[in-house]
């Protein structure tokens, strides 16, 4: 993928390029009022564009990103691309995203596990492509090569015409000129404004996309990692900041003496670092954390675990805490400043990437964390290069003594409650 447009001696120059828009059409209905929805939507998008940016290549090179467009050119003069070659292949190979985007939004359809709007209508969106040639103004804006002029305008104009399907390539005549292969069947029309006059166009419908076929034990995409993150971060937010309001799991010391935590290990603690437990077991059942070892807490939450761990460690030991929400950290800092603990420090992570050097841990202890990250497998490996040779893991978690089926791992409404 080419990033960068900037090339030497462009510096406030007129080159004769071609300019393509590959834009992402159904973008604005698929933009919705409700906060997830919008959370979603966008990263929807941001994968198709990134999906879009991958199979830019040379002599292709990207001007910018506009939102749910690409803006890309080519030139005309490039010594290392000549012409004569380029014009025949550059029309396919803008031709093949649409492949690309077809084949990311089946895999977003096979592997969602959200049902909001956002996510329901993935297959919704559709691609278009404008080409242009022409003449436009290259200059650097500090590290950026931008362009100017009317051929740049022009393309921009052309993102909204009178086509009524979602889904095409449109050429200017320009572009029909230099790039169209003779076996393209194209549609002739003409767009009107007012700044500009005509333009006559041509359109080509691409043909049906090959069929997408996933490849053995393909995983998620990451837009659906990343968007159960935000949702699971999203839902202990609140049990950071408004532990009162209820939860479809228990929490504070109604749980804490459920789960049979021992008086003296709370004497002393704020009532924060209670208020917003939210485990589903307790770790030191296992066995006491010994005076002077290192402690990895995974999901550390508000900290209690953790603190209670430093007491067991003493002075000579250590704990680091690690938990993906920003709102559980902060408390969890605030929470070990009032109760005075030196020997333990809180991190924002997630688990499968730990901020803990290899071998570090004496122990790593988890509290009704493992079931909320999708990749396990990923998780136990990073436990293991975090533990120490012989070290131990101390985990209180849900287990299930059957499959799960497919269809309850992608609802993301059963990760979050």
């Amino acid at each position: 993928m080419t990033i960068s447009s900037a090339l030497p001696g462009m510096d406030d120059a007129e080159r004769e390029a071609v300019l393509f828009i590959a834009d992402i059409s159904g973008y604005t209905k698929f933009i919705f009022s409700n906060e997830k929805e919008i959370s979603h939507s966008q990263m929807v998008i941001r994968e198709l564009i990134t999906t879009l940016m991958d199979r830019v290549n040379l002599p292709l090179r990207l001007v910018r990103i506009e939102g749910d467009a690409i803006f890309l050119y080519a030139l005309k003069d490039d010594p290392e691309h000549p012409w004569e070659n380029l014009s025949k292949t550059l029309a396919g190979d803008v031709l093949a995203f649409f492949q690309v985007f077809s084949d990311k939004l089946s895999e977003l359809m096979i592997h969602k596990f959200c049902n909001c709007n956002a996510c329901i209508n993935i297959e919704q969106l559709k691609l278009k492509v404008v080409a242009h040639s022409g003449t436009a103004a290259f200059y650097r804006l500090g590290d950026h090569q931008e362009l100017t002029g009317t051929s740049p305008i022009v393309i921009h104009r052309l993102m909204k015409n009178s086509v009524e399907a979602t889904e095409y390539m449109l050429f200017t005549e320009q572009a029909y000129r230099d790039l169209a292969p003779l076996e393209w069947t194209m549609e002739e029309g003409q767009e009107q404004y007012d700044d500009i006059g005509a333009i006559k166009t041509y359109v080509y419908y691409p043909p049906e996309p090959e069929p997408y076929v996933p490849s053995p034990g393909s995983k998620p995409p990451a837009v659906f990692i990343d968007s159960l993150r935000s949702e699971v971060s999203r839902e202990y937010c609140q049990v950071a900041q408004n532990p009162e309001l209820g939860f479809h799991f228990l929490t504070g010391r109604r749980l804490t003496a459920l789960l049979k935590y021992q008086d003296q290990w709370l004497e002393g603690l704020p009532e924060e670092a209670i208020e917003s437990f939210a485990g589903t077991g307790n770790p030191f059942m296992a066995g006491d954390v010994c005076p002077a070892e290192r402690v990895v807490d995974a999901g550390c939450g508000a900290g209690l675990d953790c603190l209670i761990a430093a007491k067991m460690a003493g002075v000579d030991g250590k704990v680091i805490g690690v938990d993906m929400t920003t709102e559980m950290v902060d408390k969890a800092r605030s929470n070990a400043l009032v109760t005075g603990v030196i020997n333990v420090s809180f991190h924002q992570g997630i688990f499968e990437d730990l901020p803990v050097e290899d071998g570090w841990a004496d122990v790593v202890i988890a509290n009704g964390a493992v079931n909320l990250a999708p990749d396990k497998d990923e998780v136990f490996r990073e436990f293991n290069r975090v533990l120490k040779p012989g070290g131990r893991l101390q985990i209180a978690d849900i287990l299930v003594d059957k499959p799960i089926p497919d269809s309850a791992k992608r609802n993301i409404d059963l990760w979050t409650g």
